[in-house]
């Protein structure tokens, strides 16, 4: 899916998501594009919840519901050209700005690997959150932690001359796809990019 997104100033957002399930477990992932309100999201269920299922999960986080279920969440919000970033859990957020790239959440994950708070457990969370004013040319790559093994900088750099956005979508969904070396978790990605009119 394409969405094209207005900003107050400087200019367009050009927004593509694609998710799609691993072999691994039922598919527990979710995204949310709404570029009629700027809102963004990558919802990762958590298989082995012992609160319920991982997908119902990842589906009410979304919806802003966290009772009795187990899930993380980034989000991303556009306001005003500005970017607003949240999350729980280890969904990755990168900002690609003239070539280079760096994250923008806070993993909730122990040195051993093990996500240490999600969406419903503990019972008090603490959301992660961070902004910035977003520049012309500014790419915005939200994923579920089945995409972060791909999304290295020299990948990355490729991806940047990519003329449309769904094309930056699919070649990190095909991507993912052809490196799966054991757990085949579900792939969901949401790439926003700032152009000037």
């Amino acid at each position: 899916m394409l969405h094209w997104c207005s900003l107050s100033h400087p200019g367009l957002l050009e927004v593509a998501a694609r998710s799609i399930p691993g072999s691994a477990h039922p598919y527990e992932d979710r995204i949310l594009a709404d570029d009629k309100v700027g809102l963004f999201a990558v919802a990762d269920g958590v298989t082995h919840s012992s609160q319920g299922s991982g997908a119902v999960a990842a589906e009410l986080a979304l919806s802003l519901l966290r009772e009795y279920f187990s899930g993380d969440l980034t989000a991303v919000a556009v306001d005003e050209g500005r970017l607003l970033v949240g999350n729980v859990g280890d969904s990755p957020a990168y900002l690609v700005r003239a070539k280079n790239m760096r994250g923008l959440i806070q993993e909730d994950k122990s040195p051993h690997g093990y996500i240490t708070q999600v969406i419903g457990y503990p019972e008090t969370i603490h959301v992660h959150s961070t902004s910035l004013q977003l520049k012309d040319q500014d790419m915005v790559i939200v994923a579920s932690d089945g995409i972060e093994h791909v999304l290295r900088v020299s990948f990355v750099h490729q991806l940047l001359s990519m003329p449309e956005v769904s094309e930056v979508v699919d070649s990190i969904i095909q991507e993912a796809k052809a490196r799966v070396t054991g757990y085949d978790d579900d792939k969901s990605v949401i790439v926003l990019r700032v152009v000037e009119r």
